[in-house]
């Protein structure tokens, strides 16, 4: 059986071919193989905020580049995450990156980005260089050269977000866009109250159950947060994993827990698997949310929703959950790295929202060289690419953070906002005050 042309596709490698810059499909796939970056971890603080930010960085990289290098230290045992018990050395290979010993780096391609998430020599040589760093609830990436003394006293769900943002920047600069400072700029992303410099408390509960819809990009991305959270007995927090659909080998370039050629398993499973390795109590339902969808009066759990379409959104009130968070990605190549999320309970019901209250109309096919020799070829792929959405993992892990964030600002200080709306390109954040209540337990996480 052919297989469709959008089940093998790389989603991040599409934005070549959506913005007209590669003259075939090929030459997209050859380009973004042709890129890299260096994680410098080496003397990094190797705690619980240092692993997640490791492996994010690892993860979301190998997924939009075509080599990675990690230099760190290959002994170290991680040992938190859904990597947990493996050394360094082995889930960077795991992960299909290449990886370096501090002492003997080797050959290093001198024009790669290198995101460092520990304090770098004091004199910077090579292309771009970048920092990632994490205090609070804010994430920041910065030149090396701006000199600043990063702090590195944030919570988890910062470092994961500063990781994936360092890869966003590095990713930025080797696109190298007219007009973009991407790559070259500070820049630092709120998860609390997005858009201000208002931090938010110390990060010491989180819901005591979630309810994860769609497993796709967002989704895992979901996953992948979650697993790092250190609750203090996390076999009695419940995560529901709802969807209906099977890995396809597309899948890896923006699913951060789906491998490299998977097998055709539910995405359901692979989920399962990472936060089974949390100890957490892992239900799977294998079921399309539909209008029949209804959780009872007793259920608790706050929904994480990342589905590709408005149906199932505009259900969304409907089934009941205490509090749920939806969000969407941009498609585009201007707007791949945008998000927004929507909250409910809200004033307006999710059936009644007006960016949701029509459907979307078919995207008009790009006109671009590459599409265009596609079509000559193959039309019918050619149609189904036109209308295949670009996306990146680590876009997806950042919009995970602010997700997960407003679960736990549910619980600690029973608020939220009704819509957060972030640009990473510009780097804009903006934010509509939550009108909905919620009543939700809280369980404990340890302090580390």
């Amino acid at each position: 059986m052919t297989k469709s042309i959008t089940d093998t596709f790389d989603r991040t490698a599409l934005l070549g071919v959506h913005e007209g810059t590669q003259a075939t499909i090929t030459a997209a796939l050859d380009a973004q193989a042709k890129t890299g970056m260096v994680i410098v971890a080496a003397g990094m603080p190797f705690d619980l905020c240092g692993q997640a930010a490791l492996c994010t960085a690892v993860a979301t990289a190998v997924r939009a580049l075509g080599k990675v290098i990690v230099i760190a230290d290959s002994t170290l045992e991680l040992t938190f995450g859904p990597y947990r018990g493996l050394t360094i050395k082995e889930m960077t290979e795991q992960e299909g990156a290449q990886h370096a010993d501090p002492l003997d780096p080797g050959t290093v391609p001198a024009d790669f980005p290198v995101l460092h998430l520990s304090d770098p020599p004091a004199e910077p040589s090579g292309a771009v260089r970048l920092r990632a760093s994490w205090d609070g609830w804010n994430a920041s990436v910065s030149p090396v050269e701006a000199r600043s003394d990063p702090s590195r006293e944030g919570n988890v769900v910062a470092a994961i977000a500063a990781a994936a943002l360092g890869v966003h920047e590095a990713f930025g600069a080797i696109r190298d866009r007219p007009g973009s400072d991407v790559g070259w700029r500070t820049i630092t992303l709120n998860l609390w109250q997005p858009g201000t410099d208002i931090d938010g408390p110390t990060l010491t509960h989180a819901p005591a159950a979630w309810w994860l819809v769609g497993l796709g990009h967002l989704g895992q991305a979901y996953a992948w947060v979650l697993s790092w959270l250190p609750y203090a007995d996390p076999a009695k927090i419940e995560i529901v994993l709802q969807d209906t659909q099977r890995v396809v080998e597309a899948n890896h370039s923006t699913g951060l827990l789906t491998p490299v050629n998977p097998a055709p398993v539910r995405k359901t499973r692979l989920a399962a698997r990472a936060l089974d390795q949390a100890g957490y109590d892992v239900v799977i339902l294998d079921r399309r949310l539909d209008e029949t969808s209804r959780v009872l009066p007793e259920d608790y759990h706050v929904a994480l929703l990342g589905v590709d379409s408005l149906a199932p959104r505009r259900l969304i009130s409907r089934v009941g959950w205490k509090l749920a968070i939806d969000a969407g990605l941009g498609v585009g190549p201007a707007d791949f790295n945008a998000m927004i999320l929507y909250r409910f309970p809200a004033k307006v019901p999710s059936d009644q929202l007006l960016a949701w209250n029509n459907d979307v109309p078919r995207r008009r096919r790009a006109a671009t060289a590459a599409l265009a020799e596609l079509e000559r070829r193959d039309p019918c792929g050619s149609v189904e690419l036109a209308g295949t959405a670009v996306g990146a993992a680590f876009v997806g892990a950042i919009t995970a953070c602010f997700a997960i964030a407003q679960g736990v600002r549910a619980v600690q200080t029973d608020d939220g906002f009704d819509v957060i709306n972030v640009h990473l390109q510009s780097g804009d954040a903006f934010q509509a005050p939550a009108t909905g209540e919620t009543d939700l337990p809280a369980a404990c996480l340890l302090s580390l």
